[in-house]
């Protein structure tokens, strides 16, 4: 009995345990959540949708390079936000400009449907300057909201242009147009008209008024916005709306990775191994190759305001150049041969091992990216700043043994001269060439980094009692050497030590003897002296 209710406690203590754990492990979770949540309440960032045309029916697509962005009252907000004009160098327009505030497009929702406008910038009662968008909806009067959004271009990469329009124009709304709304088919277009000049009135205010296209009424549509004055908003039959051409491709140029915070990593890799040997009976040259693969990856990032999946130009710091595709990882399997030759005496062979470093980059870089369009206009320039993120086999290089004899397995002498040449082909999409011309091969001294893996297969000229790596030749060599050399030194020493399997140890034994008597021989006759 007692060892059941011992049971029951035991078991009570482990639901109570797991309670807690369970407990804490919630309690973590909530806590990380509140910690993550206020990031994901400060993103106010919209998406912008403007009209993509398929043949003769269009749909709402959101743009890459533009947002819509709660106002946060800072000046530098407005760093990329979009102008509702753009005055032209020595205009009448830029002369004006220098008079009043810039104004900016934006937007507000009025009884649930959004309706654009443009910012203008005045003084509140307690001196300091406040922004607010002034818009019209359609036959309603001209309203002013502190709250709004402001048309954000991201990092300045989008390309926008002002498109005239007409009532004659009978081919719907534009490719590109900008909807002020969430890409519903009811929205509103950002839409503009030209301040009426004349009339002997000195221009005041904006060169241009920002309006709203509605392309459901009057077949063709028609552009509402207020005039100078006006209380409410006036129907127009002309202006002009607001189109985001899309680039066609990039050309990423001027890259210039930071150092300091690069971070590499270097693994050497054994890519294969093979022997050269010469079995014929006179000097002849022996050749083989060395072919491994391995997987090239390189990954530029990615940049707001740049539109990905777009095929890219890349100039790099070497001076060549490749295509990818935007803001996704290229990766490539590439094949490579590494052929070996040299010059061997009769009766000789060599054991050739090919290193290299498979190297990964990951570093920030900063570069000047340059969009083209399709209209054949001037291409836009920006400067940005990403990670680079590579990987690639480097270093390659071959290591060689000293050259030995086929039939016993000791070195050549030294005095015998050997040339040898390698040349490295690479048969997916370029070749080099090395040459290498030394008096000696020089010798593996170096155990390569774990993991890699010789190839045994195909390459090699097999020699059955010849050590596989030249590391292990060469431990077999100095073996044999120390054993010769220690029998020519001292024949009777090695002969008094066959019986512990030639043992330096055995040849000292006797030695130790006879020193083990005279000390006991010294020790008696100190013992009797002292008696006498």
């Amino acid at each position: 009995m007692a060892n059941v209710r011992w049971q029951q406690s035991s078991s009570s203590s482990s639901s109570r345990r797991n309670t807690i754990i369970r407990g804490s492990a919630y309690a973590f979770a909530v806590v990380l959540a509140l910690l993550l949540t206020p990031q994901s309440i400060d993103a106010s960032a919209n998406s912008v949708f403007k009209v993509l045309v398929i043949g003769t029916s269009t749909q709402s697509v959101t743009s890459s390079t533009l947002a819509w962005e709660k106002f946060t009252g800072a000046e530098a907000h407005l760093q990329y936000a979009v102008p509702s004009y753009k005055p032209e160098p020595r205009s009448k327009e830029s002369l004006e400009g220098e008079l009043h505030t810039p104004s900016y497009i934006c937007r507000v929702e009025i009884e649930g449907t959004y309706t654009a406008g443009q910012t203008v910038t005045e003084q509140a009662a307690d001196g300091s300057r406040k922004t607010i968008c002034i818009v019209a909806p359609q036959e309603s009067e001209i309203r002013r909201h502190h709250a709004h959004e402001i048309l954000i271009n991201m990092g300045g990469g989008g390309k926008l242009k002002w498109q005239r329009w007409n009532r004659y124009h009978a081919a719907g709304i534009f490719g590109g147009a900008v909807s002020v709304g969430t890409g519903k088919h009811s929205d509103y277009y950002i839409a503009r008209i030209k301040s009426p000049h004349g009339e002997g009135q000195h221009q005041h205010g904006p060169s241009y008024i920002v309006g709203n296209f509605d392309p459901t009424i009057r077949l063709v549509g028609r552009i509402h916005a207020p005039l100078p004055g006006s209380k409410t908003s006036t129907e127009h039959e002309s202006g002009e709306i607001l189109v985001e051409i899309e680039p066609a491709h990039y050309e990423l140029r001027n890259i210039k990775p930071n150092k300091l915070r690069s971070i590499i990593k270097k693994n050497t890799t054994v890519l294969g191994s093979t022997i050269l040997s010469n079995t014929d009976d006179k000097t002849s040259q022996a050749e083989t190759v060395i072919t491994y693969d391995y997987t090239k990856e390189i990954y530029y990032g990615k940049h707001e305001g740049v539109v990905q999946s777009l095929p890219t130009r890349v100039y790099d710091t070497a001076g060549q150049s490749f295509n990818i595709t935007w803001g996704i990882k290229s990766s490539e399997r590439r094949f490579e041969t590494k052929a070996v030759n040299t010059m061997l005496d009769p009766g000789t062979a060599i054991n050739v091992t090919l290193y290299g470093n498979y190297t990964e980059l990951e570093a920030p870089y900063t570069a000047i990216l340059k969009a083209y369009y399709d209209d054949n206009s001037d291409p836009v320039s920006r400067t940005l700043g990403a990670i680079l993120v590579s990987r690639d086999m480097e270093d390659v290089k071959i290591e060689f043994s000293p050259v030995y004899w086929i039939q016993n397995g000791t070195l050549v002498p030294t005095t015998t001269t050997t040339t040898t040449t390698t040349t490295t082909t690479t048969t997916t999409t370029t070749s080099t060439t090395e040459r290498t011309t030394s008096l000696r091969p020089t010798p593996i001294n170096s155990t390569p980094t774990e993991g890699g893996v010789i190839d045994d297969d195909g390459m090699s000229n097999e020699i059955g009692h010849v050590p596989a790596s030249s590391r292990e030749l060469d431990a077999s060599l100095i073996s044999r050497s120390n054993e010769k050399l220690e029998g020519s030194l001292d024949v009777s020493s090695r002969s008094s030590a066959t019986g512990s399997e030639g043992s330096p140890a055995g040849s000292v034994r006797p030695l130790a003897s006879i020193s083990l008597v005279l000390a006991t021989l010294v020790s008696a006759t100190v013992y009797l002296f002292n008696g006498i």
